[in-house]
């Protein structure tokens, strides 16, 4: 069967639909299934491997005997429009759950909205840990920040050697906020030293002075948490600076899975060799249900998914998953039945959830060579009960 992914513009009216019965056990052969999903910012390719997702959904005869319709908002810009599209497909076009958002600081609210009216969501590529504090109904199909920002951390120590480091943040964002914590408690935890932290606003564009202030302390390293913008403007200028370490060498660059973005490879600005950043997997995998994925992604795309197309793509399966499971359309047997989540195989693996529906899963390491991100090693979570 053919999906059928309207996608939306921000802030226009929702498409008017019959309203969902949600606590059916199932519909009509006349009815579908409908899934909110929603991608904030320039990641419009996120509603692409979602898209993919609700075909191979489809073609293997729909949920409970049912078309799959993705339901889409791309190119949110604020958290409030994030809010305003999720009350419109839960109230007008009646979807089963939301897929979505993919920041942190849109999860965080939208989660509301989906626990006040018991729907099930799964957000994407968002890792800050309290994107689920809004209750049961909400899950991440990402790791938390909290073993991301640990996970470079240790890798900045342990792999790279690095004792001395410094981390640039952009300050106001939920998620460049958490992880530069999380990465500055891990390395220090390690026994390392953040020599500074220093922080700049969203759109500043001269980082002259905040990186004079880093060069004083002669840093192995430079987390930088930011967006694409920032985070190429900051190289560059770094580079003509230039900030350099204790031995007179070019700083090196860390980041996380915010880098994970094409346009940061082809920002004409980005000076981006030699770096590291966290992603949540590598198009190199040679697991079958990623390889799956990659090949599916570059026939129609023609170019290799990002870490945030893969938890896109895995988000959808694994909500369709447990309805199938579920066996009806039923918010709290869905809700039961993601929480019950046990070794999931998509573009990147599930081993299960914790108690504040946090998966167990690996963070992939790329490294920037020749102006290509290329995989450099995949770090597991810790097995159960290990320190």
């Amino acid at each position: 069967m053919q999906t059928m992914l309207w996608i939306t513009a921000l802030l226009l009216p929702a498409a008017t639909l019959p309203g969902c019965d949600r606590g059916r056990d199932a519909a009509g052969p006349e009815s579908a299934v409908r899934i909110g999903f929603l991608a904030a910012g320039d990641r419009a390719s996120y509603v692409d491997a979602a898209g993919i997702a609700v075909d191979e959904i489809n073609e293997a005869g729909g949920l409970l005997g049912q078309t799959v319709e993705l339901v889409a908002r791309s190119g949110i810009e604020e958290p409030a429009a994030s809010v305003q599209a999720a009350g419109e497909m839960i109230l007008d076009d009646g979807v089963i759950a939301l897929v979505g958002p993919n920041r942190s600081s849109h999860a965080v609210v939208v989660a509301e909205t989906a626990q006040r009216h018991g729907l099930p969501m799964i957000t994407t590529s968002a890792t800050n840990p309290e994107v689920t504090r809004a209750g049961g109904y909400v899950f991440m199909a990402a790791f938390t920040d909290l073993f991301q920002g640990g996970v470079m951390a240790r890798f900045a120590r342990e792999d790279l050697g690095l004792d001395r480091v410094a981390v640039l943040t952009m300050r106001g964002e939920v998620y460049t906020e958490g992880i530069s914590e999380f990465f500055v408690s891990g390395f220090r935890g390690s026994g390392g030293t953040v020599a500074a932290e220093v922080f700049f606003d969203r759109g500043e564009t001269d980082f002259t002075e905040a990186l004079g202030r880093l060069a004083e302390t002669e840093p192995g390293a430079v987390f930088v948490s930011g967006f694409v913008e920032e985070i190429a403007l900051v190289t560059r200028q770094a580079r003509a600076l230039p900030l350099v370490d204790a031995a007179g060498e070019p700083v090196r660059f860390l980041g996380a899975d915010a880098w994970d973005n094409p346009n940061l490879l082809a920002h004409p600005a980005a000076e981006l060799e030699g770096s590291f950043f966290s992603t949540h997997f590598s198009p190199d995998s040679d697991e079958p249900g990623a390889r799956a994925f990659v090949d599916a992604y570059r026939s129609r795309y023609g170019i290799p998914p990002t870490g945030g197309d893969a938890v896109s793509y895995d988000a959808v399966r694994l909500l369709a998953q447990a309805v199938e499971r579920a066996g009806r359309l039923d918010p709290e047997a869905i809700r039961a039945q993601l929480a019950a989540t046990e070794d999931y195989a998509g573009a990147t693996r599930i081993s299960g959830y914790d108690d504040r529906r946090h998966p167990s899963k690996s963070v992939v390491i790329m490294t920037i060579r020749e102006g290509e991100k290329l995989f450099h090693r995949q770090i597991d979570p810790a097995p159960a009960g290990d320190g």
